[in-house]
C-alpha cells in the first residue's frame, strides 16, 4: 500500500489534517462553535465549484471561499449576538445555494464525489505542501495563544476583565479553522470534514480530566480514525471520508461502553 506515491501523499496529508483538526476542534467544541465547522465546510464546496468553473486550484479556491465566508460569519455573529445559530444557518444555506448554481453552470460532476466525500488519489504534491504550511500556521497559532484561548474558552467574562481581546481571538480562531477546513476537503470531503472537528473532542471528553489530556486523547483518536479510514478506502475501495466517519462512530461507541463500565465499577467500589 505505502509503495504507491499517492498513498504516501494521502497518509502524510491525513496525519497533518488529523493534527490540525484536533487542535482547533478542542476549542471549537468547548466554545460551542462545533456547528461552525459544518457551515464552513459547505462554503469550501463553493470555492471548489468556482475553481472548476474558472480552471484554477480547488484547494486555493476552497481557502479563499472559506476565509471569506468566515469573515462574513463573524459579521453576522456580531449582528445576532443572542442568536448565533442564525448566523450559521445563513452562511450554510447561502453557500449551498451558490454551490448548486455554480455546479449547475459547470454541467459536470466528474470530480464532485471526490470533493464531497474525499478521495485518496486526489492529493497532489502541491496539496501536501499547502496542508503542511497550514498545519505549521495552526500549530504556531495554538502555541502562541494557548493560555489565552484556554482562559477565554472556560471563562470568557473573566478573560475580558483581565484584558484579553476575546473577539479578536474568536476571529483568528475562525480564520484558522476556515483554512483548515479548506485544505482538508480532499481527504474527507466537504460534507464530512466537520466529523474531524467534533468527534475527537467529543470522544476525548469521556476520559479527560484536564485540557492537556483532552488534547492528547483527541489527537490519538483523530489519527486512528484517519489512518483506519485511509487504509479502508484503499483496500475496500470506498470514499475515505465515509470510512473515517464510520471509524469515529465505532470508537465513540467503544468509548461509551468503557465509560459506562467504569461508572458501574466505581459505583460498586464506593459501596
Amino acid at each position: 500500500m505505502l509503495q504507491y506515491e499517492f498513498m504516501q501523499r494521502a497518509f502524510l496529508a491525513g496525519v497533518l489534517v488529523a493534527l490540525m483538526t484536533s487542535l482547533a476542534g478542542n476549542f471549537l467544541v468547548l466554545k460551542r462553535f462545533s456547528q461552525m465547522g459544518d457551515s464552513l465546510s459547505h462554503t469550501a464546496i463553493v470555492g471548489v465549484a468556482a475553481s472548476l468553473l474558472f480552471n484554477f486550484s480547488p484547494t486555493i479556491g476552497a481557502i479563499i471561499s472559506t476565509v471569506g465566508f468566515a469573515i462574513v460569519l463573524e459579521y453576522f455573529k456580531s449582528k445576532f449576538k443572542r442568536f448565533e445559530e442564525i448566523s450559521l444557518a445563513l452562511v450554510s444555506i447561502t453557500a449551498l445555494g451558490l454551490a448548486s448554481v455554480l455546479f449547475g453552470i459547470l454541467k459536470s460532476s466528474s470530480n464532485l464525489m471526490s470533493f464531497l466525500f474525499g478521495s485518496i488519489v486526489a492529493i497532489g504534491n502541491e496539496d501536501v505542501w499547502i496542508i503542511f504550511a497550514v498545519c505549521l500556521v495552526t500549530v504556531t497559532f495554538i502555541a502562541m495563544f494557548r493560555k489565552r484561548l484556554i482562559f477565554a474558552t472556560f471563562d470568557e467574562v473573566s478573560a475580558k476583565v483581565s484584558g484579553i481581546n476575546t473577539k479578536l481571538l474568536d476571529f483568528l480562531l475562525s480564520i484558522v479553522s476556515a483554512t483548515i477546513i479548506a485544505v482538508s476537503i480532499k481527504i474527507v470531503g466537504g460534507l464530512l470534514i466537520s466529523s474531524l472537528i467534533v468527534f475527537p473532542t467529543a470522544i476525548a471528553m469521556r476520559f479527560s480530566k484536564n485540557f492537556k489530556m483532552l488534547q492528547i486523547v483527541s489527537l490519538l483518536v483523530s489519527l486512528t480514525a484517519v489512518i483506519v479510514g485511509l487504509t479502508s478506502s484503499y483496500y475496500v475501495d470506498i470514499p475515505p471520508g465515509g470510512a473515517t466517519v464510520l471509524t469515529f462512530l465505532v470508537i465513540f461507541f467503544i468509548a461509551e461502553l468503557i465509560s459506562m463500565a467504569g461508572k458501574r465499577k466505581t459505583a460498586t467500589i464506593s459501596k
